[in-house]
């Protein structure tokens, strides 16, 4: 019986993992009249935006049901209220003791505190580069594999003259342009040429309107093995530029700068002779 057990846990952790690396999840955003999200697991789609309207029963609205939502109401707010109670004396009271333990340290005790405080930090100039690392790591590899199927992108360009229209118009065209380009070196575009994309001005208008399709393809396998590398990524960094108390990194001072090389400058009654003169006799 137990062997079938540990059959059945392992055959469903296979099953698991085969699924997450193999099913993919496609995410359509459609914008026309109004803002479309929807997101298709296993060809069930689940619709984010717009959120469907509710959906009204007379019978959930008799005197006694109604009467029973209020005093169920009624009853959270009391209990809500409470929780925010007992929270704001908790923190009153380990304020009030913080500050009491303060009062009986002498300055020096007090910046000794901070320092040691400080001292388990790492620094920003190495954990900003840490961030930005991980960061980097993580776009890669999930813009990497992500798939970007263009069904449609058609933008109106309005504006307030003529001229205007004409520079957004440019503007538009030649930002639209980069931006295929660099998204094609960092993802997967498909289908771009059967996608309808049309940039077109419209002095009916006096901003911009836009009627899109786009469809973004993933699999959860990459977007969770991102996510874990760059977790790894980052805890690896952070253990090596977390400070030890009892080994703290010698303070490293900057260098000194140059010293500035001394001239000697001829005297203002005495004009510089140029390097061809004849030398003077003496008296």
């Amino acid at each position: 019986m137990v062997g079938w057990i540990i059959l059945g846990v392992v055959g469903f952790i296979v099953l698991l993992l085969v699924l997450l690396f193999t099913v993919h999840a496609y995410i359509t955003i459609d914008l026309k009249d109004d803002f479309a999200l929807t997101i298709r697991v296993l060809g069930i789609p689940i619709h984010i935006l717009p959120s469907k309207p509710k959906k009204y029963k007379i019978k959930n609205y008799t005197l006694k049901k109604i009467r029973k939502r209020d005093a169920k109401a009624a009853k959270a707010k009391i209990k809500k209220a409470e929780a925010a109670r007992k929270k704001a004396a908790e923190k009153a009271k380990k304020k009030a003791e913080k500050k009491e333990a303060e009062a009986k340290l002498s300055k020096a005790e007090k910046r000794a505190m901070k320092r040691a405080k400080k001292a388990k930090r790492p620094k920003l100039t190495e954990f900003i580069p840490l961030t930005a690392r991980v960061a980097k790591l993580f776009f890669s590899r999930f813009f990497g594999k992500i798939h970007i199927t263009v069904a449609r992108l058609n933008i109106r360009v309005g504006g307030a003259d003529a001229m205007a229209v004409a520079m957004t118009y440019a503007v538009i065209t030649n930002s639209l342009g980069y931006l295929i380009k660099i998204l094609q070196k960092i993802c997967y575009v498909e289908d771009l040429k059967k996608a309808e994309i049309t940039v077109y001005p419209d002095y009916t208008l006096t901003g911009l309107a836009f009627d899109c399709n786009l469809t973004f393809r993933v699999s959860l396998g990459n977007l969770v093995g991102a996510a874990l590398k760059a977790g790894f990524s980052f805890l690896n960094g952070y253990m090596k530029i977390k400070p030890d108390p009892n080994h703290p990194a010698p303070t490293i001072k900057p260098p000194l700068p140059p010293e500035i090389p001394k001239t000697e400058f001829p005297s203002p009654s005495e004009p510089p002779m140029p390097p061809d003169a004849p030398t003077p006799p003496a008296p």
